[in-house]
């Protein structure tokens, strides 16, 4: 009596479509203008290739990403400011890959994530600031971007007081991955990083 793989990976692929299509429907649904207070990003603001950063490769051998590439400012960045858009591929939470390095929440509480693995923008090149600087100088939060029509994970330059100073030309544009992406690859020590973003989220509310 054989097996058949073929069959069940096809029944996989389909029901995988579906979540997606569920999920980019909740994303649309739950981001209508007007409905929550999500910031609205016009559709200027989310050209494609983005002026607003370069992709540059990393040659510097105390960088944690040597021999790779970062995401730069190609233009000061105001504090607060909208960078770009991270884009990917829209899936329910619960087929996110543990070993994907780009999967994002884009509503947790609806369990729709963002995966920029294979698909994506500029927003994939962006680093985690540990070994770099810091703290990190822009964070992740949603926004309605009106050239798709739907809710979007949007990156942000880091707003408040104690360090909203916006980003210089030709810095780096570097996040905090969090506390989850840590603790998988570094067990313990990621312990170490969470007082540190807890302070960046603080000082980040003022983009919302």
């Amino acid at each position: 009596m054989g097996f058949s793989f073929g069959h069940r990976d096809s029944e996989r692929e389909k029901r995988d479509v579906e979540a997606e299509k569920l999920a980019r429907g909740i994303a649309i649904s739950k981001a209508k203008p007007g409905s929550s207070s999500i910031p609205i990003v016009p559709i200027s603001s989310t050209a494609a290739p983005s002026a607003k950063v370069k992709i540059q490769a990393i040659r510097d051998s105390s960088h944690p990403a040597n021999g790779q590439y970062g995401l730069f400012a190609a233009q000061c960045l105001p504090a607060g400011s909208f960078i770009l858009a991270y884009l990917g591929r829209v899936h329910a939470g619960a087929s996110s890959s543990s070993e994907s390095d780009y999967d994002l929440w884009l509503d947790k509480e609806a369990d729709v994530a963002v995966d920029a693995a294979r698909e994506g923008n500029e927003g994939r090149f962006v680093n985690d600031y540990r070994g770099i600087g810091h703290r990190a100088n822009a964070v992740f939060g949603p926004a309605y971007c009106e050239r798709w029509g739907e809710l979007c994970v949007g990156l942000w330059v880091v707003g408040g007081k104690k360090v909203g100073k916006g980003i210089k030309k030709g810095e780096e544009i570097l996040v905090s991955y969090g506390k989850g992406f840590w603790k998988e690859r570094m067990g313990d020590v990621a312990d170490e990083y969470q007082d540190a973003d807890a302070n960046v989220n603080a000082d980040a509310d003022a983009n919302g």
